[in-house]
């Protein structure tokens, strides 16, 4: 699918910074398939075929049709270049993740827990106010260093296509201010890159996002957190073990 083929292309820029916080997670297999992997152990998967976590399929839950209409797309090129540029600044690969609608929430978390059978990664959950919206994820947090694989639930009768709905995400931890990091993301990838950001009041922004393409309705997004971002007190502290 095209999309897979736009993923896999981007995390081999990823991959090719040669950052040791990436790398010890992030492995290559073949020239069409990466993936997550924590103690030798695969969390996820992305090949031309399909996207897997913990040996589930679930590239039909984010996929809207099999074609390849691309829009607002920022070229692989620019994508390679804004890498380079972050570099120096990379602290760590914070997940991978996917948001899509279900009919059932509770019973979409009954499947996913039944996939971790057996395996050394459990789900946890981020507490949200909203009934119909709900953010997990899969991992082994042993180590909260460790990438996670974020899925983002919104339940609803029919298959919801919004701004963020569905999507694939790569979310990077860094330490440059959100500043810096709209200084390079207009210089490298687009103007006013950012769609969100989380600013906390009284505090800061401590992550923004921004989308690199779309395929069909299905988008690609870029997470990056900045040098406010408490990576351990969310993994420690807020995340709950579902």
């Amino acid at each position: 699918m095209e999309i897979l083929k736009e993923i896999i292309e981007i995390l081999s820029k990823l991959k090719s910074l040669q950052n040791f916080q990436v790398d010890k997670f992030l492995f290559q297999e073949n020239s069409d398939s990466f993936g997550l992997s924590i103690k030798g152990e695969t969390l996820a998967e992305v090949n031309e075929e399909s996207i897997f976590v913990v040996g589930s399929d679930v590239a039909k839950k984010i996929f809207q049709t099999n074609g390849s209409s691309v829009s607002n797309s920022v070229s692989i090129g620019r994508i390679e270049n804004f890498f380079e540029a972050l570099k120096g600044s990379l602290v760590r690969l914070n997940h991978l993740g996917i948001s899509y609608s279900c009919v059932n929430i509770e019973k979409e978390i009954v499947e996913i827990k039944k996939s971790l059978l057996g395996t050394n990664f459990k789900l946890y959950e981020e507490p949200t106010d909203s009934a119909d919206q709900r953010w997990f994820f899969v991992g082994n947090l042993e180590n909260w260093e460790n990438p996670l694989f974020e899925i983002v639930l919104t339940e609803s009768e029919a298959k919801i296509c919004t701004q963020w709905i569905p999507h694939f995400q790569i979310d990077l931890d860094t330490n440059l201010s959100i500043k810096e990091l709209e200084s390079l993301t207009d210089k490298y990838l687009k103007t006013n890159f950012f769609d969100w950001k989380l600013d906390i009041p009284n505090y800061g922004v401590v992550m923004a996002m921004g989308e690199l393409l779309i395929i069909n309705g299905t988008k690609v997004f870029l997470g990056l957190g900045t040098n406010i971002r408490r990576t351990k007190k969310h993994r420690e502290k807020i995340l709950k073990l579902v």
